[in-house]
């Protein structure tokens, strides 16, 4: 008797257990975290865009997750990968971060023929692909039936070729050489070019092709004065501008025209490694944000935590539109992982094209996105902007 009773007693303690166990265990064990994931050209010599991306992720990352996380009290991460600036490098990536249930969203660098090979895979796959720089138009274009999981906070091609045309046509310049990349970014430069000549009939250009690595322009840049060019407008990153410029300052006074220039050499310390020819060319590039511009208390707010989680004075980080662009996207994800009241990936989707307004470090975003736009911004956003004697990039007033 004394057997069973201590039988029937053991069987009652191990149903108490194992009634009270979830509970105890879901106390003890955190809720899991929401991933973010980054794609970028780490490995690319001389470039800090993607480091510069990465920082703008990891301190809205912090200032969200210091003020709770996600869906009550999930901790946001960020994983990054290497994508060295190689498209089927990035999509392998993109694939591999699909493979990951626990990952919602996938940023990518600066480098649009990476992007633009992304970005189907993005709709394929159902993982939203995030772009704070890469500017060719299509990299948000809809693709078929499928829903377009592709959301840019950046500008694009169109918008940085007619401010660049813009501001030429303002200083009474109407012919142009163009200097492009044969590349997906530089056809997609191209098109913009004929798009906005084909609306003014006085504008006049030639465009001279070359490929990524090239260091010796002299030849075009002869060419393009003796077919009458009053100035140079320039696709390219830091690789290929350095030596645009270092070649049009040793060519006399009077031989040198303005640069007018994209913005991929932002991805490195252009500033920095031009400032001898600086003061001899006419330069000018188009971006978005710069920290010497006059900004309000947020840009105060970011800047101290920029101080405080990197240890660096916003004046001494390099490619400042990569970081704001990844900022202001990554609490535009945040709020559409809230709204989605889950980590499912098409609901966050859906949730991104209807949030509501949002005060971002770039500008206020009333509606940051629709079903029809994936834009975040609009060509208003846009500037010019030149370098100063300490290299910092300052913009045009009126630009």
């Amino acid at each position: 008797m004394e057997k069973m009773h201590r039988s029937r007693w053991r069987a009652f303690i191990t149903l108490l257990l194992c009634l009270g166990a979830p509970a105890w265990l879901a106390a003890a064990q955190p809720l899991p975290p929401v991933v973010i994931g980054l794609t970028a050209e780490f490995g690319v010599q001389g470039s800090q865009a993607a480091q510069s991306i990465e920082k703008g992720i990891a301190l809205a990352i912090d200032e969200i997750n210091a003020a709770g996380g996600v869906l009550g009290g999930r901790q946001l991460k960020l994983e990054i990968r290497d994508d060295r600036g190689v498209p089927a490098r990035g999509v392998d990536n993109f694939a591999d971060f699909a493979r990951q249930p626990d990952v919602v969203a996938v940023f990518c660098g600066r480098f649009s023929p990476v992007a633009l090979e992304i970005a189907p895979q993005a709709s394929k796959l159902g993982l939203l692909l995030l772009d704070p720089w890469s500017a060719a138009d299509d990299i948000t274009k809809p693709r078929g039936s499928e829903p377009n999981y592709a959301f840019r906070l950046s500008l694009t091609d169109s918008w940085a070729i007619e401010t660049m045309l813009e501001h030429a046509r303002a200083r009474g310049i109407n012919r142009i050489a163009m200097f492009v990349p044969n590349t997906a970014w530089g056809r997609s430069s191209e098109a913009a070019m004929l798009a906005y000549a084909n609306r003014h009939a006085a504008l006049r250009h030639e465009v001279f092709w070359y490929n990524w690595g090239d260091t010796d322009f002299s030849d075009r840049l002869a060419q393009a004065r003796a077919k009458g060019a009053q100035a140079i407008l320039t696709v390219t990153n830091e690789f290929e501008g350095l030596p645009i410029i270092k070649q049009m300052a040793s060519l006399p006074a009077a031989q040198r025209l303005p640069i007018i220039s994209h913005w991929g050499l932002l991805g490195g310390d252009f500033g920095a490694a031009a400032r001898p020819y600086l003061e001899q060319v006419d330069f000018s590039v188009v971006h978005t944000f710069s920290f010497s511009d006059p900004h309000g208390a947020k840009a105060q707010t970011v800047a101290a935590g920029v101080k405080r989680l990197f240890g660096l004075e916003v004046s001494q980080m390099r490619a400042q539109v990569g970081f704001a662009h990844a900022y202001d996207m990554t609490h535009l994800l945040a709020l559409a992982i809230n709204k989605a009241g889950s980590s499912n990936r098409a609901a966050i989707r859906s949730a991104l094209e209807r949030l509501d307004a949002h005060e971002g470090l770039v500008r206020h975003y009333a509606k940051p996105f629709t079903p029809a736009r994936h834009e975040a911004f609009e060509k208003r956003q846009v500037r010019m902007a030149r370098f100063d004697k300490d290299g910092t990039l300052k913009s045009i007033a009126g630009k």
